[in-house]
């Protein structure tokens, strides 16, 4: 009779211990919702037990060059600490926030109570020499960064870009990206006519106050048709061909409009020449001072992720495109 009694409790035991431990093991997949820059972020979240092992997204309307480090850098720090208790993506604040958000929706929906863990050292950290030597060094991933490593590529020349933020663009990215360009095609299509270079000259230096240098002006201005026709045929740069913007202080309509309003549509074509002329772009990497060696710029000190000091020696030249549009305030606090 013992012998029974001990076999059932035995069995009722072993029953409750396997039931706990395959409900700890439990895998599933679960949706959540969080809303980003524009508009909602939906990602499924696969779950095993109490811990994140995957985050798919199924629906967004980000912008995609800012949002992809936020949903694959972002995402293996959710995974690697299993907590949603992580800094978001500068740059990127908006979309990560809603990133974190529709994953807290999903852990919410799953009724689970995350463990967090100790992330271990990522093994995908680039490996980066504590000195590297270029011929051209390019501060900054802007339109104009990219435009003129492009051309000192084009000319023979090894080249590197860094950037500080973690993924390229500046502030042409976040622009409505529209250039101005007197006697385009797009004004010939549209029947515009009497624009000239001419009139763009004097429109620029107007609207400027007259403040601006006569000599860059004209270099600006006699330069901005062909500077056009360069990202539409060689950048394969897609630009409304029945649209244009009018400026305010322009007095024709100029300004071509990209595919998309937005920058996004000239940094991914530029982005994507630059990776083809196997140009490197160090992301993360702030340029911190310049090294100067007998009266002229030599390279740049810069730092990686705020921890690892980088120099970036330069054989020819160093390419200052920092500062956004309307200040050289990163540029003044190199020099």
């Amino acid at each position: 009779m013992k012998k029974r009694w001990w076999g059932i409790i035995f069995t009722i035991v072993s029953i409750f211990f396997l039931t706990a431990c395959s409900a700890s093991d439990k895998s599933q997949t679960v949706n959540g919702t969080g809303t980003g820059k524009h508009g909602n972020i939906k990602v499924a979240v696969t779950f095993k037990g109490d811990s994140i092992k995957d985050i798919k997204v199924l629906k967004q309307n980000e912008n995609k060059v800012l949002s992809k480090p936020v949903y694959s850098q972002l995402k293996d720090t959710i995974v690697a600490k299993n907590s949603t208790g992580v800094d978001v993506v500068s740059g990127s604040t908006a979309t990560s926030k809603g990133y974190i958000a529709a994953v807290n929706d999903a852990v919410k929906k799953a009724g689970i109570s995350l463990k967090k863990v100790k992330a271990k050292t990522s093994t995908t950290e680039p490996k980066i020499a504590k000195t590297n030597n270029y011929d051209v060094v390019v501060v900054g991933s802007g339109g104009g960064g990219f435009a003129a490593a492009i051309e000192a590529k084009q000319a023979g020349k090894k080249v590197a870009i860094i950037e500080k933020m973690p993924t390229v663009g500046g502030n042409t990215l976040i622009s409505g990206g529209e250039m101005n360009a007197p006697g385009n095609w797009v004004q010939k299509r549209l029947g515009i006519k009497g624009d000239s270079v001419a009139s763009y000259y004097k429109d620029t230096m107007k609207g400027g106050d007259n403040l601006g240098d006569p000599a860059m002006v004209h270099i600006l201005a006699n330069n901005a048709l062909g500077s056009a026709k360069w990202l539409r045929d060689d950048i394969h740069v897609k630009f409304l061909n029945d649209q244009l913007f009018q400026f305010g202080g322009h007095s024709y309509k100029r300004a071509l409009i990209p595919v998309g309003h937005t920058g996004q549509e000239l940094v991914t074509k530029l982005n994507a020449k630059a990776k083809s002329l196997n140009i490197p772009i160090y992301v993360n990497m702030r340029a911190k001072s310049l090294i100067k060696k007998d009266g002229r710029i030599t390279g740049v000190k810069a730092q990686y992720q705020g921890k690892r000091n980088i120099t970036f020696k330069a054989k020819n030249a160093v390419i200052l495109t920092t500062g956004g549009f309307g200040s050289n305030g990163s540029v003044k606090n190199l020099v």
